[in-house]
């Protein structure tokens, strides 16, 4: 596509219709918390789509559908040098994950500001925290398409979480602690 008939701004990707209503509730129940202590207990249990981690698994993938569509946008409308981009194989990358959760919600949730204020903190703020968070965790290099770089801190997690004497060790600790 020739840049005279490509979009000068594209729009930003609109979740899924199931991820949509339930972004909706939350933001009716922020506004109008229900008052009976079982409308309350429902809103504790209702999943956080900026949290992928307390959505079920169905509810998830479409979050992480809609996160990928979020991806292309801010790479392609929000990117310029390469190095600030969100690297291709982000879904390998828990920390991006949480946060891109995160930002991808509250951009959509700038959709519906009255005023400009919302969005403007978005680009002034939000974005670029977020980038900047990228690069200072995978460094100016990062992952280059197609070489996503594991963790250099695998084998010490491995190590933290598999270790038996060192967990038993933590435990004894917590436990014995005057």
């Amino acid at each position: 596509m020739t840049d005279e008939l490509r979009p000068m701004a594209n729009p930003f990707p609109a979740p899924s219709p199931v991820i949509h209503a339930t972004l909706d509730e939350l933001r009716l129940a922020a506004v109008s918390p229900p008052e009976s202590e079982n409308g309350l207990r429902r809103l504790a249990m209702l999943p956080r789509p900026w949290d992928p981690p307390t959505c079920p698994p169905e509810l998830r993938q479409l979050v992480y559908t809609w996160l990928d569509h979020v991806v292309a946008w801010i790479n392609e409308e929000h990117t310029w040098r390469v190095e600030r981009l969100i690297p291709i194989c982000w879904m390998q990358h828990p920390h991006i994950v949480h946060e891109l959760a995160t930002v991808a919600s509250l951009r959509w949730e700038a959709e519906y500001a009255v005023t400009a204020a919302v969005l403007e903190e978005w680009h002034r703020y939000t974005l670029p925290m977020f980038l900047d968070r990228i690069v200072q965790r995978i460094g100016v290099t990062g992952c280059p398409p197609g070489r996503h770089q594991p963790s250099p801190g695998d084998a010490r997690n491995a190590l933290y979480r598999g270790a038996e004497d060192s967990s038993a060790r933590r435990i004894r600790r917590q436990y014995d602690d005057p």
